[in-house]
């Protein structure tokens, strides 16, 4: 669920929010019997539409980014799409693991 305390940033162009792992970014046809949203639950809480720029998958857990204007949408989409966006991810492993290291599968669904 999508609260006060899930906003991490606010201003006049963008809001960040952290989502929690089993919401869905926006509605989908892999999971159309899903009402619930992080874009609903966002736009219900700030009373505004909202529009995503980018997705986690709904299994994960991290900052989502929507913007608060169909022009911010665009330019952030471009600047994600352009991959002038650095984005790091981190995972609580278990075993063993050299500090740093690259996993390249798909997440486990439970």
């Amino acid at each position: 669920m999508i609260g006060n305390e899930s906003i991490v940033y606010l201003d006049e162009c963008l809001v960040a929010v952290n989502k929690p792992a089993g919401l869905l970014v926006h509605p989908s046809f892999l999971d159309n019997a899903e009402t619930e949203t992080a874009m609903k639950q966002t736009r219900n809480l700030l009373g505004r539409w909202v529009y995503p720029v980018h997705r986690l998958d709904k299994p994960t857990s991290g900052i989502l980014i929507f913007a608060l204007s169909s022009e911010m949408a665009r330019l952030l989409t471009a600047a994600f799409t352009e991959r002038s966006v650095s984005k790091e991810y981190l995972a609580v492993v278990r075993g063993y693991t050299n500090e740093a290291e690259t996993i390249d599968y798909p997440l486990r669904e439970i």
